[in-house]
């Protein structure tokens, strides 16, 4: 869980990358460790497996007037190595699923993906924020990703989804900034709540973490001095590093090109704080971004759409010129949802973002199911 380290102003956040064996977990935060101009850290692997944890770490950017300290941590994804897998994802703040797109990966990612669900449902909230990243894709048969986001709700998840092809570094800068974003949601939510910790991060270096997994071995460890290989020291980014250019998206609200009379749809750039719910509302904007949604004006000056499942509105009178007036009526909605809702909700979202024309609009976001029950 995301901490505020007082020793050196910092906000500590975690990124962890799960996923099935051999999904390319660690050549993801290979292609990371190279945008930091860093090695990875990795106690250990035999056969090109992960043992134990690969591990990269970052500090900057702005958070509420707080650097942002990021540790970013790949899994293991052999079921004997389970226990380590779940103690690092149950201090996430946001999960990358690397998933295999081929069609024998696919058949892996379901048990994988139902595991995680599990773990899940037992953090408390709010929620740890999920990204898919569909791994692959330049597989000759790779699955299609609707067919992958149907495996997801099939287990009770819904996430953001962003393709790549992790030897080649397509689609890693994109996953991660997503996966930031969802976290500093989470960050503010627990600020927001008064249950965002102070103090030492549980784990403050690479070394500390391996200490603690090796106290808990099953008999893994045992080949930890076979075929190991430990690469060279964590060290900060460098700052012209596409990771810190990532970092820097990830902190920035959306500010959209003037588009004439037409308004701009939200995206998932939206300022942290001006989406609900904090976390699921972030990963339906991600969603409707890629749906490229044509809106029509109604004779009363509300303007909709429709497209890919989803149903977004925005009402005449939801438009504000100021921030803080746009930010109290969202508050309200959010406040009118959440009384009806049990739990998480992924199938609707409100979110207060900048029209394009330098006014705030107010749009609700839902899926068409969900719609039409409401209806």
């Amino acid at each position: 869980m995301a901490v505020l380290d007082p020793r050196n102003n910092t906000v500590v956040i975690r990124v962890v990358y799960d996923g099935a064996p051999m999904a390319g977990k660690s050549t993801s935060v290979a292609a990371l460790g190279r945008g930091f101009g860093s090695k990875v850290y990795s106690p250990a692997q035999v056969n090109g497996r992960t043992l134990y944890f690969d591990w990269l770490e970052y500090t900057g950017g702005q958070f509420e007037g707080h650097r942002i300290r990021c540790q970013i941590i790949s899994v293991p994804g052999q079921a004997s190595l389970a226990p380590r897998r779940r103690l690092m994802l149950q201090s996430a703040d946001a999960v990358v699923f690397v998933a295999d797109s081929s069609p024998a990966g696919f058949i892996s990612d379901r048990g994988a993906l139902s595991g995680l669900a599990r773990m899940l449902e037992q953090i408390p909230a709010p929620p740890v924020g999920l990204v898919l990243q569909a791994n692959k894709r330049d597989h000759s048969h790779a699955i299609p990703l609707e067919q992958i986001r149907s495996m997801m709700e099939s287990v009770g998840l819904r996430a953001g989804v962003v393709e790549s092809v992790a030897n080649q570094g397509v689609g890693i800068r994109e996953a991660f900034v997503l996966a930031v974003r969802l976290a500093l949601d989470r960050v503010r939510e627990l600020t927001r709540t008064k249950l965002l910790l102070q103090g030492r991060p549980q784990f403050d270096s690479p070394q500390e973490l391996l200490d603690v997994l090796k106290k808990g071995d099953d008999g893994s460890r045992k080949y930890s001095g076979k075929a190991g290989r430990v690469r060279s020291r964590v060290s900060q980014v460098e700052p012209e590093s596409i990771v810190s250019d990532a970092i820097a998206q990830a902190t920035l609200e959306s500010e959209p090109v003037a588009k004439g009379h037409v308004p701009a749809t939200p995206d998932e750039r939206v300022e942290s704080g001006l989406v609900w719910p904090p976390v699921d509302g972030r990963t339906v904007l991600h969603e409707i971004a890629k749906a490229r949604i044509q809106l029509s004006c109604s004779e009363q000056g509300d303007w909709s759409g429709v497209s890919d499942g989803w149903q977004i509105y925005s009402a005449a009178s939801e438009v504000f010129d100021d921030v803080n007036a746009g930010r109290m009526a969202l508050v309200e909605v959010a406040r009118s949802h959440a009384a009806g809702d049990r739990g998480r909700s992924l199938d609707k979202c409100v979110a207060l973002a900048g029209d394009g024309n330098g006014r705030y609009r107010l749009w609700r976001i839902t899926r068409l199911a969900e719609a039409a029950i409401s209806a």
